[in-house]
This record gives structure tokens, C-alpha cells and sequence, in this order.
């Protein structure tokens, strides 16, 4: 059962109005101001959280030309996939792997053996990982995005590196050779692997580096998100805080009629 905030009575559900019955306080209205304070602080701090997490996206995506660059080199290898990727009996891009996959078995390709299938399924899983690796761009400047950012190109340029090696094999094996006099590699896969393997030093250049961010200043009831953060860490009351808010709130309030005087003494 519900309870009076003032007394401590103990409501029961034949008392239906607003007032309690044993002190007579408006229950809808008690302490309404202090409760209107409570939720605009804690949707201030809320917002003063989440708020660096929006700018290192930003940074981390268009921070500055190097940033942008990496979003480019990460999708230049796109491009190499319509290149020539493979000469057999004429030359085939990345339209013709597509086509090729979708009338094979995939159960059979993975379950085959064959150095050629697998270098399908590790050129299709790179081109798949570039989508990863723009979403994951956006949290590489988190607690955890830089080693995972440099993870997940590193696997992308090994997917990539591992599906050439694995055709220069199966090129020259002997069934393929059987089939195909003139297997070879296109210079579509050469400059996937290679645009892959920039991608990824870029990336290891940025962390490295570093990328600066700028953070948005954040008020919380007229103090700065920092010191109200701080006073929190440090222990202090909430009525020690709201001292705080209100002397801040003063001041700003002191300083806009300044500025409106200045404005008023000018015109």
C-alpha cells in the first residue's frame, strides 16, 4: 500500500482524495517543485553521459581529413571487386562470383576441400567484413573500439590475403589447370588484397596517432557536467549540490542582465 510522503500514513483504496486523511497535504502536490528539480537533474546527467559517446562518433567518422579518408579507404576495395578478379577461359569480377555461388552448393563448397571454393568464401566474407567495419568505426574511439577496430580490419585484410593465396593454389592444381589453360589471377584480386592491406595500416596509423576529439560542454542545474560529477564522487549531499546550482544560476542570471544593459547602453 501506498503511504503519505509528509506523515506516513498508510493509504488504503477507499482514500481516493488528493489530500491525505491524517495530515491534510496535497499528495499531488507535495514537494512538487523538488521533484520537478530531481527529474530535470537526472535528465541533465542522463544527457551529460551520453553525450561524449555522440562527439567520439563524430570525431571517430569525420573528426578531421584523416578520419574521412579512412572511411574512404575502406570502401575503395569495393571497387577492386569489379576489376578482373579471375582469368578462366576469359576474365571474371566479383558479378560472376556472385553468380557462381548462387547456382553452387554452399554446404558442398565448405564441406569440398577445395582450395578454390574456399577462396570464394574467404573473398565473399572480406567483401561482407567492409560493412562490419564501417559500423564499427563509430565506436572506435570507445573503451574497447580501438582494439577491436584493429581486429576486425586485421581479420578483413587476412580474409582478403587468404582468398589470393588460396587461388594462386588452386590455380595451379592440377584439375584447374585441366579445365582452364589460362587460370590466373586478375590484377582485380592483386589490388583488393593491396587496398585492403592500406586500409588497415591507415587505421593503425589513426590509433596510433590518435584522432581529437571535441567534446561538447554539458550544464546540469547551471554547474558543469565535470564538477557535478565531481561533487558527486566526492561525497557531497544533495542539498550541498543544489547550493552549488543555485549561487551558478545566480551568476548566469547576473551575467545576462549585464549582457542585456551593454546591449541596451550600445543601442
Amino acid at each position: 500500500m501506498a503511504t503519505c510522503p509528509h506523515c506516513g500514513y498508510k493509504l488504503r483504496l477507499t482514500d481516493w482524495r488528493p489530500d491525505c486523511p491524517e495530515c491534510g497535504v496535497n499528495l499531488n502536490y507535495y514537494k512538487a517543485n523538488d521533484r520537478l528539480l530531481d527529474e530535470s537533474e537526472k535528465a541533465e546527467a542522463e544527457h551529460a553521459k551520453f553525450q561524449p559517446k555522440i562527439d567520439r562518433a563524430k570525431a571517430a567518422y569525420a573528426g578531421n581529413w584523416k578520419t574521412i579518408l579512412r572511411i574512404v579507404f575502406t570502401l575503395l576495395p569495393i571497387g577492386a571487386l569489379f576489376l578482373p578478379l579471375a582469368t578462366l577461359s576469359g576474365n571474371h569480377n566479383v558479378i560472376d562470383v556472385y553468380k557462381y555461388v548462387s547456382a553452387a552448393d554452399i554446404g558442398a563448397m565448405v564441406t569440398g576441400g577445395s582450395a578454390f571454393s574456399y577462396s570464394i568464401l574467404l573473398l565473399l566474407l572480406s567483401a561482407a567484413m567492409i560493412l562490419v567495419c564501417l559500423i564499427s568505426v563509430v565506436a572506435s574511439l570507445g573503451k574497447h573500439g580501438k582494439g577491436r577496430t584493429v581486429a576486425l580490419y586485421g581479420v578483413m585484410l587476412l580474409l582478403a590475403a587468404g582468398s589470393l593465396v588460396l587461388f594462386l593454389i588452386a590455380v595451379k592444381s592440377p584439375e584447374l589447370a585441366a579445365r582452364y589453360s589460362d587460370a590466373a589471377a586478375g590484377p582485380g584480386a592483386y589490388l583488393y588484397a593491396a587496398l585492403q592491406a592500406f586500409s588497415f595500416f591507415w587505421n593503425l596509423m589513426l590509433i596510433t596517432k590518435g584522432v581529437p576529439v571535441t567534446y561538447t560542454p554539458c550544464i546540469i542545474g547551471g554547474l558543469p557536467s565535470e564538477e557535478y560529477f565531481g561533487y558527486l564522487e566526492a561525497g557531497w549531499t544533495r542539498g550541498e549540490i543544489r547550493r552549488k546550482m543555485l549561487v551558478a544560476l545566480a551568476k548566469q542570471q547576473a551575467d545576462r542582465e549585464e549582457a542585456a544593459q551593454k546591449e541596451a547602453a550600445e543601442a
